[in-house]
């Protein structure tokens, strides 16, 4: 079977033919898979900067995210049977095989109203955004402002936040402005300019997802008692702000997370866009159009 392998951090990923994985361990499934997300954090991967959470070494199959059909069960597995379809987060990476064995715990069923190529852009963007807006905790008709809005974890935070209720507002590059609204900020703020002053009232929790500066000047509009959670290793500040709490999210998909993504997507209430379906020959294009490009959908890998 084939996969996508890095060999050398740094080097473009490697399409190798490798063995098919055989029977899956206990609590484990097997996944024929379909199609795989590919974000920012492949990039991470592929070129070395996020090397220090990852157990593999070199050569390793990438990818963190799939969608695919249960192939085999291994013993234990109540949750999951042959023929399944389920999208699945086995880590950062591990995901990019045509077959692959994963902990039947990283895996949930996919979405009855998407396709693959839309289904494979959920796990890592939709599941980060629910489990930072669990570790918030902000009560119905508090505002929440996010700090990077534009890419997948952005939009897919905007609609989880504002189908809990929420006044959602998003910090962005200025092109991306009138898509945050469309995907339900009550407001768009442009992170070039002053948005600090044009935000004017404070908020009650901050979703960080860029840090440095942005995340510097937000303490200076979160109420006292307010959270602040933050995808981004290394970027709390010490101290931050009296009186404010901050955590740390590192995403872990579970079986009961994406779930509820799924359901979020099937009642309507969730969507990421997907702006290109590309072979998973063409790895190294897609990549390096995460990398340089304009975020206008997630791009897929088809397996």
């Amino acid at each position: 079977m084939r996969a996508i392998r890095v060999h050398a951090y740094g080097d473009p990923p490697r399409i190798d033919d490798i063995a098919v994985p055989g029977a899956p361990g206990p609590g484990h499934v097997g996944i024929d898979v379909a199609a795989g997300g590919v974000g920012s954090w492949d990039v991470g991967v592929a070129d070395g900067r996020l090397a220090r959470f990852i157990e593999s070494q070199p050569p390793f199959v990438m990818g963190a995210e799939l969608v695919g059909r249960v192939a085999a069960v291994g013993p234990g597995v109540a949750a999951f049977a042959v023929g399944d379809r389920v999208i699945a987060n086995p880590g950062i990476v591990g995901a990019w095989a045509e077959r692959v064995n994963l902990r039947a715990s990283t895996c949930g069923p996919a979405p009855a109203t998407l396709d693959d190529t839309q289904a494979a852009a959920l796990p890592v963007g939709a599941v980060t955004a629910l489990q930072a807006l669990e570790m918030l905790k902000l009560p119905q008709g508090s505002s929440l402002l996010i700090l990077g809005a534009g890419g997948s974890v952005g939009r897919a935070a905007i609609q989880l936040a504002r189908a809990r209720g929420l006044i959602v507002y998003a910090l962005l590059p200025a092109w991306e402005m009138d898509r945050s609204r469309a995907f339900g900020a009550h407001e768009a703020l442009d992170q070039a300019r002053d948005w600090v002053t044009e935000l004017g009232d404070p908020v009650d929790g901050v979703l960080d997802l860029i840090g440095g500066e942005a995340l510097e000047r937000s303490a200076t509009i979160i109420r006292s008692g307010g959270r602040v959670v933050t995808t981004l290793a290394g970027s709390i500040p010490s101290p931050f702000a009296s009186g404010i709490s901050m955590a740390y999210l590192r995403m872990r998909g579970t079986t009961a997370d994406l779930a509820s993504v799924s359901a979020y997507v099937d009642k309507g209430e969730l969507t990421l866009p997907v702006g290109a379906l590309l072979p998973m020959d063409d790895v190294a294009e897609a990549l390096e159009n995460v990398r340089t490009g304009r975020d206008t959908g997630k791009h897929v890998l088809a397996f």
